[in-house]
């Protein structure tokens, strides 16, 4: 269960959809990397995706992208 508000939860929602470009409630890496290559170098990229991605499936699940938004707010 999450820690986070309800405004925190709905701009994890917000953010997820966002990558999540095709709908499909999956990031994968290729959706992922055209939003953030413009503001990481490609090894900053590799270690983001590491931490985030825990089973290493290269896609990124909302529980997975729930998991590191709390972390990263300190939840």
């Amino acid at each position: 269960m999450t820690k986070l508000t309800e405004k925190q939860l709905a701009r994890a929602r917000e953010d997820f959809d966002r990558y999540d470009t095709n709908g499909d409630k999956k990031v994968t890496v290729a959706e992922f990397g055209s939003t953030m290559e413009k503001y990481l170098t490609p090894e900053d990229f590799k270690a983001l995706l590491a931490k985030i991605n825990s089973d290493g499936n290269d896609e990124i699940s909302w529980d997975e992208f729930l998991t590191d938004y709390e972390n990263d707010l300190g939840t």
